[in-house]
Parts: structure tokens; C-alpha cells; sequence
């Protein structure tokens, strides 16, 4: 008998790193939209958006919006609307930099989902975090399947790579040193760092701190750890510090973000 090989597909992994449902206000002005993730946007209303080179966008009310991985775009809020979004990371799949806000019509597979999630995040229920989750990547999924082609591009795949990434996000609270992460996977630290650079967008260092400040928002909004404990759970040891750059990355303090984040009574 014939042996017939059959190549085996490798799909892009989908990882949610956050989801979150938040009223915009003058907080959403002139924040960097970074980050080694994806990122989409529901807003239920008009008054906010993001600038694209000059081109000053709006996020509208009937469309979902996709960023990709390191957009570095600037934020704009002259209203206050309320706002579904999700963080994700994709294992293969990068955004091509011409195509920096993508515009979505919601399918109806996609009003589903958001009616499913704002209920859940607007009143934050601890037993609906798995269902949060599987709505949350359904959502991601559903958007990221709508996308066109060309605004997509494939990462090169490096399992060297993808282990550091791992490990990066199981040792955040730990200091790490590039020499240390180039000896994990038997490489020297120059193409180490240069790889990890083109694969990732960002230094390990800058990835590191990505990891970081995205848990600390994730416990904020969990209200289970004072802002010290969250400082030693992701190894800042600085809590002014930590206060600074967080409040650079999503445009309010630690305490701000946290009050923002929890429903009213």
C-alpha cells in the first residue's frame, strides 16, 4: 500500500490578553495606541477616534474597528461614549502598515456576540469570566475573518521566538536580561534581539513591559489587589513609577482607571 503524505496546516492561535466595556471621556485623548496586540473597538456612540497620519477617524457606532500590533496611533475624545474592547494576540498573523484602522460593517453573527459580552462586563459577574472569554475570541475570530487579505501579513514563524514570548509572560515580575533569554534558546544575544525584533515588532524589553502593564490593567479592574500588590505581582518595584507609565499608556492613573472600570451600584 502507497503511504500518501498528508501536510499538516497550522492555523493562527488567537490569545485574548483583555476585554473590557468603559465609558470614554478626556482620559482617551492622546493616548499612543502601542502594543505587541491586536486590538478592536465597539463604540456604542459618537465622539471619539483615532488619528491616521493627519487624517483625523471616527469610530463609528455601527462599525467595529481593527488596529493592528504596534499601530502607534494617538487617540482623540470629544464625547463620551461607551466602548467594548478586546486585546488579542495572533501566533502568525501581522498587520500590514497600510492599512493601520480597519473599518468593519458588524455582521449579524457580531451583534450576537457584543449583545452577549456588555452585559456580562457592564455588571462583571466572577462566574461569567470563561463565558466572557469564549464571546470575547468568538468576537476577535468573527473580525479578524472579515478582514481583507492585503491588509494582512504573515510573521515569520520561529519557535525559538514564540518559547521567549512564553516565558517573558510566565517570569513578567522577574528582571531578565537579553544574554539570559539569547542562552534559553542557544542563539547570540545580536541575532537574538534581531530576530525577536522582526518577529515581534518590539525589544523583549518592550514586549516585557507590554505583558506587564496589560495584567496590571486586568487587576485593577478585578478590584482583588491594592495597586502596591499589583506593583510586586508584575516585578515593579517603583510605585510612582508604575503610576507614571501607566497612566501614559491608557491616559489615567492606576486609581482613575480602576473606578472607570467598576460598574455603578
Amino acid at each position: 500500500m502507497n503511504k500518501t503524505n498528508v501536510s499538516i496546516l497550522e492555523y493562527p492561535q488567537l490569545r485574548m490578553d483583555s476585554v473590557g466595556y468603559v465609558r470614554l471621556g478626556k482620559f482617551w485623548n492622546s493616548v499612543i495606541l502601542g502594543g505587541h496586540y491586536w486590538r478592536l473597538y465597539y463604540n456604542d456612540d459618537y465622539g471619539a477616534g483615532v488619528y491616521v497620519g493627519r487624517r483625523k477617524v471616527e469610530l463609528k457606532p455601527d462599525r467595529i474597528y481593527l488596529l493592528p500590533p504596534n499601530c502607534d496611533l494617538e487617540t482623540w475624545c470629544t464625547g463620551e461614549p461607551v466602548q467594548l474592547y478586546l486585546h488579542f494576540e495572533m501566533t502568525q498573523l501581522a498587520g500590514n502598515p497600510d492599512y493601520l484602522c480597519n473599518e468593519l460593517r458588524i455582521s449579524d453573527d457580531m451583534k450576537i456576540l457584543i449583545s452577549r459580552l456588555r452585559p456580562m462586563l457592564e455588571f462583571k459577574e466572577d462566574n461569567n469570566r470563561a463565558n466572557v472569554k469564549l464571546f470575547a475570541i468568538a468576537l476577535a475570530a468573527n473580525a479578524m475573518a472579515m478582514l481583507p487579505q492585503e491588509a494582512l501579513s504573515e510573521l515569520n514563524s520561529d519557535k525559538r521566538i514564540a518559547s521567549i514570548c512564553d516565558y517573558l509572560r510566565e517570569n513578567m515580575r522577574n528582571d531578565i536580561s537579553i544574554d539570559q533569554l539569547a542562552a534559553r534558546v542557544r542563539m547570540a544575544p545580536n541575532a537574538f534581539l534581531r530576530q525577536f525584533r522582526e518577529i515581534t515588532g518590539s525589544t523583549p524589553y518592550q514586549y516585557l513591559l507590554q505583558l506587564r502593564y496589560s495584567y496590571a490593567s486586568q487587576l485593577l479592574e478585578s478590584r482583588a489587589f491594592s495597586i502596591d500588590e499589583i506593583c510586586e505581582l508584575i516585578g515593579v518595584k517603583d510605585r510612582f513609577h508604575f503610576s507614571r507609565r501607566f497612566k501614559k499608556l491608557y491616559g489615567a492613573a492606576p486609581a482613575q482607571y480602576r473606578r472607570r472600570h467598576t460598574p455603578q451600584g
